[in-house]
């Protein structure tokens, strides 16, 4: 009877045991697991793949401490219908004298408000619209395709929008298109890349990009509100 007794209390020992060792096995395993950050080719990569899904977008555009350039497109926030329609309010310095104007951009024809009467009329506006336009051959693609040196991707927001930064450099021909004259050289670049769907949030240049820029000279992209329905037309 007392060797039955001990058997039992034995296996219920053992069986106590071992659930208590599954438990600590498993939080143990819970506190050690921890995500994998991807390469920078990875998320560059996954970048190029959304952007050509893209259908239209809001953009932001900011020139911080501007240089010498006659013509400084200061700022520009605006929508864009891919792959030929662009709308756009913007701040532009020209000769040292501030004007905001509207501008639009419909299948290769640009319109611009005139700054003093505000009234539209047919011109040649100082941003390129298939720049930001076209997702084949525009400045995101080739900022995409041609960072050199891209750091590990590393934990960022861009608009409480979780995202990789990633920082590289950039020659700055693959600017062309924000205003200015590029100067051929290679500036340092950072990009932020959405985590959960892989769209560039981002893109900033530093130093000497465009003639007549600064060391100091900031050039700032955001972008935002993926695939809404925009409808652009020509306002004459």
């Amino acid at each position: 009877m007392c060797n039955k007794a001990y058997s039992n209390i034995r296996a219920s020992g053992l069986a106590s045991v071992f659930i208590v060792l599954t438990l600590l096995l498993v939080a143990c395993s819970g506190t050690t697991t921890t995500p994998t950050t991807p390469t920078a080719q990875q998320v560059i990569s996954g970048a190029q793949t959304a952007i050509q899904k893209v259908t239209s977008y809001h953009f932001n555009f900011v020139t911080e401490n501007p240089g010498s350039a006659p013509l400084v497109l200061k700022s520009a926030d605006g929508d864009i219908v891919v792959p030929d329609k662009l709308k756009a309010s913007a701040n532009v310095v020209e000769f040292n004298n501030a004007v905001q104007v509207q501008f639009v951009s419909v299948k290769g024809n640009q319109y611009a408000t005139d700054p003093v009467t505000g009234k539209w009329m047919k011109t040649t506006i100082p941003i390129d619209p298939q720049a930001l336009s076209n997702l084949q051959t525009g400045i995101i693609p080739n900022f995409l395709g041609h960072i050199q040196d891209p750091s590990t991707p590393t934990d960022s927001s861009v608009d409480n929008t979780p995202c990789w930064r990633i920082e590289g450099k950039l020659d700055t021909k693959y600017l062309n298109g924000l205003g200015g004259q590029p100067t051929g050289s290679t500036v340092p670049v950072t990009i932020c890349i959405g985590k959960t769907d892989n769209l560039p949030r981002l893109i900033t240049s530093n130093g000497v990009t465009f003639q007549g820029d600064t060391s100091k000279t900031v050039y700032t992209l955001k972008l935002s509100k993926f695939d809404e329905t925009l409808t652009i037309v020509a306002p004459i």
